[in-house]
């Protein structure tokens, strides 16, 4: 129940109190928001990286011009080295930066008043809890890296058929273009197939975080109600 209030929260859906009803919007309507939410993850730190790529080319290409520069050769290199640094500075970005997958202030909040709302009042209970969640995230965890081969073995059809007509190229007119068109359409198949099944790779850990986090924020607060019951005990 928890999982599927959650995933009804990240989507920014209203979770349906007829049963019915709330299967087929969980089996229609709520994967797509949920992929579109895990793919806009991953796009951002694309976009990050696509950023200072552009300024980092920026200043490179203005090095470029300066006339000492222009006579040693280097253009080529001062580009590959923009563009390699920007990738560095995405890929080794700080934790404080990714570390939280997505998951919002208010989104553990959420989870917070749904433990409360379900009268949660022990700290051991909410351990049980995270367990059997785990569980739930170990079989969907098996199921994207399932989908992960598969894009791997897109990716090696579309390199061999590539490969294949580098050593092989077609001059008859007629059977180059069906065999250029199904080479951009395994391609472009091959680039929806992994931002789908890396989207749906990142919306997963933006709902287990999630819960996990809204979790510990939930024993924290047991923690402080049982410290204030005992010191007025005391007192």
């Amino acid at each position: 129940m928890i999982i599927r209030a959650v995933e009804a929260h990240l989507v920014k859906e209203t979770y349906s109190t007829i049963p019915v009803l709330g299967y087929f919007k969980r089996l229609i309507w709520l994967p797509t928001k949920f992929l579109r939410m895990g793919v806009e993850e991953k796009l951002r730190g694309a976009s990050v990286w696509a950023l200072l790529s552009f300024v980092a080319i920026m200043l490179g290409t203005w090095f470029i011009n300066d006339p000492g520069a222009k006579k040693t050769g280097i253009e080529s290199g001062i580009i590959f080295i923009a563009m390699a640094v920007s990738l560095f500075l995405v890929v080794f970005s700080m934790p404080s930066i990714y570390g939280h997958s997505g998951v919002t202030e208010e989104t553990v909040k959420f989870v917070v008043k749904h433990l409360q709302g379900r009268g949660f009042t022990c700290i051991k209970d909410i351990e049980l809890l995270k367990k059997s969640i785990k569980l739930f995230e170990d079989r969907c965890r098996s199921r994207a890296n399932i989908l992960k081969w598969l894009v791997g073995l897109l990716w090696a059809g579309f390199t061999y058929a590539y490969s294949k007509s580098i050593e092989h190229p077609i001059y008859i007119l007629g059977e180059l273009m069906p065999f250029a068109f199904a080479l951009a359409l395994l391609l472009l198949g091959t680039v929806f197939a992994y931002l789908c099944v890396w989207g749906y790779d990142a919306a997963l850990d933006r709902l287990f975080r999630a819960i996990e986090f809204g979790c510990n924020d939930f024993c924290h607060l047991l923690e402080m109600s049982s410290s204030e019951q005992k010191y007025k005990f005391s007192g």
